[in-house]
């Protein structure tokens, strides 16, 4: 009897615990939403950041260095409920552009959270410069998942994405070629900070590196290369 009596005792203590879970995941300020942070938030919340990233083209691909113009990097989260929310992104240069829109959900423990998301990218490119006319667009999946872990004033995201392109078409003037069908493409892990600069605005960066097949960075070098290599890149920006 005496043990029976200690296991309820343990059971309840633990499903009370289980219980309270959740509301350590909202006992944060409301206020305090973040654009990266995978933390759920009330329904109703909203977050965009702006600011700057580049990808480090390697030189495997193009014998010429291609022009590596900074991307203007545009980020934005918005709650659907406590924790089921909506996640964009823009990265514009008319060159080479991506516009990703998916659906999440997150969930957090204490000071650590966790969201899993999955994103349908577009993207598309300009390439018109004297005596050359050339346009290219594609559409890929982009299904991630997202660790997040809380230091007071700074809020630390990795997150790893898997990438999943199901097409492209590349013209030349009056011609094209194109490639369709989903394939695994590769794999890209961002670090991200978000760190308090005064109430409630915060200063975004981190690095993202991308081991995979040549993508949508890569389609004005007009490459044959077809390997998976690593492309480098970082990030800067500022949460409104």
């Amino acid at each position: 009897m005496g043990i029976m009596r200690s296991s309820k005792l343990i059971f309840g203590l633990l499903l009370a615990t289980r219980l309270n879970f959740p509301n350590e995941a909202f006992s944060q300020d409301s206020s305090r939403t973040l654009v990266l942070f995978p933390s759920p938030y009330p329904a109703g919340a909203f977050r965009i950041s702006t600011g700057v990233s580049v990808t480090l083209i390697p030189r495997a691909i193009s014998e010429e260095s291609l022009l590596q113009l900074p991307l203007i990097d545009i980020r934005s989260r918005y709650w659907l409920t406590d924790n089921l929310f909506i996640l964009g992104q823009a990265n514009v240069v008319y060159l080479t552009n991506q516009v990703t829109l998916g659906i999440g959900w997150s969930y957090s423990f204490g000071s650590v959270s966790l969201a899993l998301s999955d994103e349908v990218g577009y993207w598309f490119g300009f390439a018109d410069f004297q005596g050359f006319e050339s346009t290219a667009m594609g559409i890929s999946n982009i299904p991630s998942v997202a660790l997040g872990v809380e230091f007071e004033e700074i809020f630390v995201t990795l997150r790893t994405e898997a990438l999943i392109p199901f097409g492209q078409r590349t013209t030349f003037g009056t011609a094209s070629v194109g490639r369709f069908g989903p394939r695994l493409a590769g794999f890209a892990f961002t670090l991200a900070v978000e760190e308090e600069l005064w109430k409630n605005n915060y200063f975004l960066y981190g690095i993202r590196v991308q081991y995979s097949l040549p993508l949508y960075q890569t389609w004005l070098a007009f490459s044959s290369f077809n390997r998976w290599i690593v492309f480098p890149g970082f990030f800067i920006g500022y949460e409104l």
